[in-house]
């Protein structure tokens, strides 16, 4: 229990100070009027952390030009939509993965493509769990007053996390995400 709160209180911490960097972003701090000594922390961190020459974010799309990359890539798609549609889980955790370390994306342009291809392999994947019977039950195997319950919360969390994604500066992202992936192997292996 003391570790999700360990957790917890990182996650915190890092949106409290990506909103503050979040927050200057239209500013430049390279002209400021107090000298170095008196600038605080705060302002210090954000001038480090967010560029000052205006453009926020910087898309990366590498060339798409068949090569082992791209080959690669796709095998490990391939596999990730067909075992995270056994499992259950999406494929999320292998996509941002493949597209950023293989392919190239930045984590951002990542974590959007993913959710593309996860809404492909859910559309299937109801498709044809949609005339499946319960195997001991005489209902459907999909709960459809279960999913009007939690699909509300759902589309919630989905939009803060866009905005969360849009506002966080690259390096928040790839921390949040490392941070999620570590949390979620310490659930599923201990």
């Amino acid at each position: 229990m003391g570790m999700k709160w360990h957790v917890v209180a990182v996650l915190g911490v890092a949106c409290t100070v990506a909103a503050a960097v979040a927050a200057d972003r239209g500013l430049s701090f390279a002209g400021a009027v107090a000298p170095p000594e008196e600038a605080s922390y705060l302002r210090k961190l954000a001038s480090s952390l967010w560029q000052s020459d205006g453009t926020a974010y910087h898309h990366v799309w590498p060339p798409m030009k068949l090569g082992w990359k791209i080959v690669l890539g796709s095998f490990i798609g391939f596999f990730g939509a067909a075992f995270g549609s056994i499992g259950g889980v999406g494929g999320g955790g292998i996509f941002v993965p493949m597209l950023t370390l293989i392919i190239g994306f930045d984590p951002k342009s990542s974590a959007a493509m993913s959710k593309c291809m996860i809404m492909g392999a859910a559309v299937s994947t109801v498709y044809c769990n949609l005339k499946l019977k319960h195997p001991t039950l005489d209902m459907p195997v999909i709960d459809y007053d279960l999913v009007l319950l939690i699909q509300p919360m759902l589309m919630l969390g989905v939009s803060i996390g866009v905005i969360c994604n849009v506002i966080f500066p690259d390096w928040l992202v790839t921390v949040l995400l490392i941070i999620l992936f570590i949390e979620l192997l310490q659930l599923k292996l201990f």
